[in-house]
């Protein structure tokens, strides 16, 4: 009994210190943060980035003295950006123009300026294997002059069917507008009645496009900011949208009525179809 008792006091007393000893470090972990005192961590390692010095707008040429070298941690730096001002400016010879808006501080991207003697052109602003389409918009067509390069837009078409009357159909949806008439200024905030819309897409959406021009009147409508929402809408006439019913006519085969008639000991039989 005395060996038990002797083993259970030591086992008490050695959990008691780990127990002091626990609460001892949080208590010391407590009072160093509340000194200030951090645990070391690991060095952050930094790599030179181009930033601008200055406000710079679209379709102004980019010069040297626009741009200044910065240390930026690697673990964060835009995967298009420019480390070396070698590979933003070249040799000189061919000066790049600026396509987005940028301020101070703002890493250079290569999303946001042109190539090499590249002007900021609607071509400029094509994505990879995009082609650019304009459509013909007047005041009531071009939603009242909201529409801005940046924008979202889907395409209705109206044909004048022989059987059904004027018709509407979705033929495009969620294009991005690249140019308002000839303006390309995707930082403009300024709305404006337009004369002509340019969009961009594959040579599918193209081609749609333009057989709807041929085929009747276009109207665009303006999506909201993200929407990106693809709907699925039959044509839609004038009497759906009147709320007017079509009459079914059944096909019912007609009646055959058979008559004899007597004349002179002959005998004739006459058949009507009613």
């Amino acid at each position: 009994m005395r060996l038990v008792a002797v083993f259970v006091l030591i086992a008490g007393l050695g959990l008691a210190a780990g127990a002091s000893w626990y609460v001892y470090a949080k208590v010391q972990a407590a009072e160093a943060r509340l000194n200030g005192v951090q645990e070391p961590q690991a060095p952050i390692r930094l790599i030179e980035l181009a930033v601008v010095q200055e406000d710079l707008r679209f379709g102004q040429q980019l010069k040297p003295e626009h741009i200044k070298m910065v240390s930026w941690p690697r673990a964060s730096a835009p995967i298009n950006g420019f480390a070396r001002m070698e590979d933003l400016f070249g040799d000189g010879s061919e000066p790049r123009t600026v396509l987005r808006r940028m301020e101070p501080n703002e890493p250079i991207l290569a999303s946001k300026i042109t190539g090499f003697g590249v002007k900021a052109t609607v071509a400029a602003l094509l994505d990879p294997g995009m082609l650019a389409f304009t459509i013909p918009v007047d005041a009531q067509k071009s939603v009242g002059g909201f529409l801005l390069p940046g924008s979202r837009i889907d395409v209705f078409l109206t044909v004048n069917d022989r059987e059904n009357g004027p018709t509407t159909r979705l033929v495009m949806q969620n294009l991005e507008v690249i140019a308002i008439d000839q303006d390309t200024d995707i930082d403009r905030v300024e709305a404006r009645l337009a004369g002509t819309v340019t969009v961009q897409g594959d040579a599918e959406a193209v081609a749609r496009l333009t057989l709807a021009s041929s085929t009747g009147s276009m109207s665009i409508a303006l999506r909201g900011h993200g929407s990106d929402k693809i709907t699925e809408l039959d044509p839609m006439n004038r009497n759906e949208l009147l709320g007017i019913e079509e009459a079914i006519v059944a096909d019912v085969e007609p009646e055959v009525t058979s008559v004899r008639v007597r004349r002179a000991g002959n005998v004739e039989e006459r058949i009507f179809q009613q």
